[in-house]
């Protein structure tokens, strides 16, 4: 054995030992083969379920677009009612501020006027009243 090894000879192989290693190798070719057709399947499977997967992403995104618009919507249909109401009560507060400083603004006036006629009546007095002298 150590001679054959040496001088690259191969030993004769018994026949039955041959046709099953011949057997074996065609099985194995057999089972090769089945695995690379079923890798070629699973691709085709996966590149179909790439498109189903994109449609299902396309329809859930667009959906939930359109949610997100219709609440967006309603958020500001609030907003625009709120500050329109505000917008009221401001106007509603202003005509009452408005009125409030018509009203002292005559106040005062009036008030002025009074003053003014006080001290017309004072000074007056003043004048007319006799000094200790002239009695």
């Amino acid at each position: 054995m150590t001679k054959a090894r040496e001088y690259g000879e191969t030993w004769a192989v018994d026949a039955e030992l041959r046709d099953a290693l011949n057997q074996l190798a065609g099985d194995l070719r057999g089972e090769i083969h089945a695995l690379n057709q079923l890798a070629e399947d699973l691709r085709g499977e996966i590149r179909s379920g790439d498109a189903e997967t994109r449609a299902y992403i396309d329809e859930v995104v667009g959906a939930s677009a359109a949610e997100t618009r219709r609440h967006s919507g309603v958020i500001g249909e609030s907003l625009r009612g709120e500050i329109r109401a505000l917008a009221e009560a401001m106007a509603i507060n202003n005509e009452g501020t408005q009125r409030r400083f018509s009203d002292e603004a005559g106040r005062t006036e009036r008030l002025e006027g009074r003053v003014l006629r006080l001290e017309a009546r004072v000074t007056n007095l003043e004048d007319n009243r006799k000094t200790p002298r002239q009695l």
